[in-house]
């Protein structure tokens, strides 16, 4: 069987068609969790998902939306707490990164997932994903356009200094809250495309990469965008070709782009 015959079979081009448009999506989102210094916060998020997960397994529901929900609850919870008892917002983070992390893997021994379910939840499995979900995700991911577009000026001016856009006018912890919410749907969207072990391959590499290379904002998110991109097809294509997991082939090609990518920066660019 030839290439072409495989994407015959929907699952193969359904999930084709969704990590392309993960692939240039998700990458803007990962210019926040860098610009910001968000890794800690990407992590709880992870495990939120985790969490979220083992709780759709063992009731029998939809992981991607059990998912969301839950990510979104830790990061209201992170912003309530941290605003009310002015503890350090990354205190807050590592806390209920613990605690849910403890609390999924409580559920997975109680309800009995399966290991193989609470697998495929670490590390994703594009060509199950049902054409609702693949609806969920497509709208997802217009919305982060739409943020982006409507937003794009004050975004900026977060993203070039938090307190001078406060001075500036602009409703920083507004958005900034908001970019927490995206980064949450974005975590939990990428987790149920590629897994919570790989989601760096989708939405963070790109975004380190193209900081190799952009010179304002504008290009960051662009570049960004076409990193994920060619990532995203690159990967889909080396894993048909090699018989392995998209997950492995995206994240690997990533991490060579990445490799590459610095390589340049160090010998040709000053």
């Amino acid at each position: 069987m030839n290439v072409l015959e495989i994407f015959s079979y929907p699952p193969v081009s359904r999930g084709f068609f969704l990590i392309l448009a993960a692939g240039a999506v998700l990458p803007l989102v990962g210019v926040f969790v860098v610009r910001l210094n968000l890794i800690t916060l990407r992590f709880m998020l992870m495990h939120g998902t985790l969490l979220g997960g083992a709780l759709a397994l063992a009731f029998g529901l939809s992981v991607l939306p059990v998912g969301i929900a839950v990510n979104l609850a830790l990061v209201l919870l992170v912003a309530a707490v941290s605003r009310s008892s002015g503890v350090n917002i990354g205190l807050v983070i590592t806390f209920f990164m613990v605690l849910s992390i403890g609390l999924a893997f409580a559920v997975i021994y109680r309800a009995g997932v399966p290991a193989k379910d609470t697998l495929e939840v670490l590390w994703g499995n594009l060509y199950a994903i049902r054409p609702s979900d693949a609806v969920a995700v497509y709208v997802f991911l217009a919305l982060v356009l739409v943020f982006l577009g409507f937003g794009y000026r004050r975004l900026k001016a977060v993203l070039f200094d938090r307190e001078i856009a406060f001075t500036s006018g602009v409703r920083e912890r507004a958005l900034y809250n908001g970019i927490l919410i995206l980064t949450s749907l974005s975590i939990a969207v990428a987790m149920r495309l590629i897994g919570a072990l790989l989601l760096d391959a989708l939405l963070i590499l790109p975004a380190i990469v193209a900081s190799f290379f952009a010179r304002s904002i504008r290009a960051l998110f662009g570049l960004a965008a076409l990193f994920g991109f060619i990532g995203a097809v690159a990967g889909f294509i080396l894993s048909i070709v090699l018989d392995i997991p998209v997950s492995s082939a995206t994240a690997v090609f990533s991490a060579v782009l990445l490799g590459v990518g610095y390589i340049i920066k160090r010998s040709f660019i000053k």
